[in-house]
């Protein structure tokens, strides 16, 4: 009986150490994003150790058994943290964390001790098990497909980059920047009061040619990339409902797109920076990719996206951000920074020519930053004045880059594109697009253009479809391809009923 008990408990804490690893994947199966290494690596050392120390703990004593599954308990229940904290915060000094924590411990161990019943030990596995094989059946479809993320590695640049292996071309660096979520001038001007001087003017004074009011080709991330990398609309109004993401950005990356091809056959390397989002670097070896430099293991740790995401609800999160020193985290979504850092360290990786460098920097995209781009928690998104803030610092870091671009690179084609605007309201999540307003495609669909290089007044005009392949005809033969008609969609993510449908939408003068 005792053999039977110990048997019990210990399948219990594995349970309780691996469920939550599994739920999160069940949640987000359709995001190849969160099929990365690190978070497998995570997971399989994660619920080791509790088998570990269970395994030890049953040829010592019982008492000790029921200990560790405390701990269990604990660690699935510190997972809803902050769902738990939302929940009860009545308390306007600060404390309610404190409350949250012991509320964890307290129910911690009651479970433990209540484990030592059947009925409850029943009660528990089945309520796991159920929301496992929930989990598991979603995760089937995209298993199979992105599992090999876990065996490949990616060609990361540092600083001992051998760079004689980058071909010799003849043809100018391409820099191409997408600072996420950044409108156009219009309606930077109409949303937030930003002047055109701050806006139009001082990249004007560097050679840029930039629009006021441009759209891009999609509303949405996802969808506007994959445009980007497959140099077509991945999807239209004639196209059947799609139920996942699956087949646009980022898992696109890894499908040998028609940009990679199209720059390998005009001899241009490709080098990527990303932010967290988007699973960080991509599997695929055709690609370079930059992370920022770091000594910590902690900051590399979570420059996982889908490490961070799965830890942001915890009581780890909220431990290591306000007690270990890398407090204003997130050093991979200021992606210009990253770049120009490399610059100033690695001026040689671009001094053959050849390389198209994309750079996604996720602002003015949340979370909101002061001017000199410190992360901030002044703001309740949405606000426009967080998002003016984040605006302002996320022209400073453009004009940063370009700058020591210019000077270091002077024949360099820079390309400034968001990949959608803003939102000026927040999306209902039961509205169907027939109940959307004008003004809320408008400023959604707005995205900021500036290019500085070869025929730049044209090709800044452009959306993400075109716009590469119109700067690389103009710099290899002088004549770029025939003006092409921009077309513009919007699109939807999973939590909206038109979700899986884009529609055709003109744009506003």
């Amino acid at each position: 009986m005792r053999q039977d008990f110990s048997w019990q408990f210990f399948l219990l804490i594995v349970l309780l150490s691996i469920t939550p690893f599994i739920l999160f994947l069940g949640k987000n199966f359709l995001l190849t994003e969160f099929f990365t290494a690190k978070y497998f690596w995570l997971a399989i050392i994660y619920c080791l150790s509790f088998v570990f120390f269970s395994v030890c703990a049953n040829f010592l004593s019982k008492k000790i058994l029921i200990f560790i599954l405390f701990f269990a308990y604990f660690s699935f229940l510190q997972f809803y943290f902050f769902d738990i904290e939302q929940f009860l915060k009545v308390y306007k000094d600060g404390s309610t964390g404190f409350y949250v924590l012991f509320f964890i411990v307290f129910i911690s161990f009651i479970a433990a001790l209540s484990s030592k019943s059947s009925i409850f030990r029943n009660f528990v596995f089945i309520l796991l098990f159920l929301n496992i094989v929930i989990s598991v059946y979603n995760l089937i479809p995209s298993t199979e497909r992105y599992f090999y993320t876990f065996f490949k590695t990616t060609n990361i640049i540092d600083n001992s980059s051998n760079t004689k292996n980058f071909k010799s071309v003849k043809y100018p660096n391409i820099f191409y920047i997408v600072p996420d979520g950044l409108a156009s001038p219009k309606i930077l001007k109409n949303y937030a009061n930003i002047d055109y001087k701050d806006s139009i003017k001082r990249f004007e004074e560097k050679g840029f040619n930039i629009p006021k009011h441009n759209y891009s080709s999609y509303n949405a991330t996802y969808l506007s990339l994959a445009a980007l990398f497959k140099m077509d609309y991945p999807v239209t109004e004639k196209s059947p409902t799609y139920k996942n993401r699956s087949n646009f950005y980022p898992s696109v990356r890894e499908k040998n797109p028609e940009l990679l091809q199209y720059l390998n056959t005009n001899n241009y390397e490709f080098i990527i920076v990303p932010p967290l989002w988007g699973g960080g670097c991509p599997k695929s070896r055709e690609y370079k990719c930059l992370t920022p430099e770091t000594n910590s293991y902690y900051e590399k740790f979570f420059q996982d996206y889908a490490v961070k995401t799965f830890f942001q609800n915890s009581l780890i999160s909220r431990i290591l951000g306000r007690y270990l020193p890398y407090k204003n985290k997130n050093k991979m979504d200021d992606a210009a920074k990253t770049v120009l850092d490399k610059i100033k360290t690695n001026p040689e990786i671009w001094s053959e020519g050849g390389v198209f460098t994309m750079i996604h920097m996720m602002m003015p995209h949340t979370p909101y930053r002061e001017k000199n781009c410190s992360i901030t928690d002044r703001y309740l998104a949405p606000s426009k004045e967080g998002y003016k803030s984040s605006v302002y610092c996320t022209f400073n870091r453009i004009h940063e880059i370009s700058d020591i671009i210019i000077k270091n690179y002077p024949k360099a084609t820079i390309v400034v594109q968001s990949d959608h605007g803003l939102n000026p309201e927040t999306f209902s999540k039961n509205k169907k697009f027939v109940e959307f307003s004008n003004s809320l495609i408008d400023h959604r669909l707005a995205a900021f253009t500036a290019v500085r290089g070869c025929e730049s007044d044209q090709a800044a005009k452009l959306n993400q479809v075109n716009i590469v392949k119109y700067i690389i005809e103009c710099l290899v033969s002088g004549i770029p391809t025939k003006q092409l008609e921009n077309k513009s969609y919007f699109g939807f993510y999973e939590s909206t009923p038109d979700f899986g449908k884009v529609f055709r939408v003109r744009q506003n003068k």
